[in-house]
């Protein structure tokens, strides 16, 4: 099924990638392109009928980017599929939090809220009813990533090796776990990574999503001088709802500081505490979603 809406967020990645020469990633596409090689051949070699498309990084100091398993799959996307016999043959969209991996830096409530409210701001945008349904997570430790990739054996760290739900917040998981996905340094800036898996059997229909959060920082609620959970738990459920980085990033010549053109909360890279959809984001959401389920 062709998506009219790859285009529109292949420019938006085009802007990005010509406006900020100068503030390259230190991400290596290659070493991620390899994780996601042995990724994909340890689900098959477990007789999984999925395999990781592709993976999406928001980061602190540098330029956020989406690496695809395959140099020649940069053209393509992925989405989710309505009344998918595969998933539920469900309409809506199904999430969780994992309550296991949990952050430490403010109360566990607390984190929980910040991620519901940034569920609630894409599930409320007028355009689209979709809709966001959350499950209960039945005290399991979620995530095929964790599981089968990070450590030498597979369920060396937790992590679970198989899925329930559409969409896994899957926890707040040590700097070790970032630096494998993105080797060698990958803690050092990554804040949040949504992976997007899909069928075999469909390759352009999205199976589930993972997110992860860094524990590496020091996290917070509404507090500038932290890393502000609810501003990039909405910017990686944007990627989970099939939201590419928009924006132009650049550097003021003068002063140095960074600049958005425009500013949006999937800009490729944590800036400041922002809870509300802008007008980009919403552009960007209603382009993919307002004809749910009939696209």
């Amino acid at each position: 099924m062709k998506q009219k809406w790859v285009t529109f967020f292949s420019m938006f990645a085009l802007f990005v990638l010509l406006a900020v020469p100068q503030m390259v990633s230190a991400i290596d596409e290659d070493n991620v392109r390899a994780m996601l090689n042995t990724l994909n051949d340890r689900l098959a070699a477990a007789g999984k009928n999925v395999e990781v498309d592709y993976v999406d990084f928001i980061t602190k100091d540098e330029i956020g980017i989406r690496v695809y398993r395959k140099d020649h799959e940069l053209q393509l996307d992925s989405h989710w599929f309505p009344y998918d016999p595969w998933r539920w043959g469900a309409r809506e969209i199904f999430w969780l939090i994992e309550d296991v991996d949990q952050t430490s830096d403010v109360p566990w409530a607390d984190a929980r809220a910040a991620l519901g409210r940034a569920m609630n701001t894409w599930n409320t945008v007028p355009c689209a009813t979709i809709p966001l349904v959350q499950w209960d997570d039945y005290d399991m430790d979620w995530g095929i990533v964790q599981y089968y990739y990070w450590g030498s054996y597979p369920g060396q760290h937790g992590g679970s090796d198989s899925w329930y739900a559409d969409l896994t917040h899957a926890g707040w998981l040590p700097r070790d776990f970032f630096d494998s996905i993105a080797p060698p340094n990958g803690g050092d800036n990554i804040l949040g990574v949504t992976f997007t898996f899909t069928w075999n059997a469909y390759p352009n229909r999205v199976a589930f999503r993972e997110i992860y959060y860094n524990d590496d920082f020091t996290w917070g609620i509404d507090d500038a001088s932290k890393i502000d959970i609810e501003t990039v738990s909405l910017h990686e459920v944007g990627h989970g709802l099939s939201l590419g980085h928009n924006g132009m990033i650049f550097r003021d010549a003068g002063k140095g500081s960074l600049r958005f053109a425009p500013r949006a909360v999937m800009n490729a890279i944590y800036y400041d505490i922002q809870h509300s959809l802008l007008t980009t984001d919403v552009g960007a959401f209603c382009s993919v979603w307002s004809s749910w389920p009939n696209n």
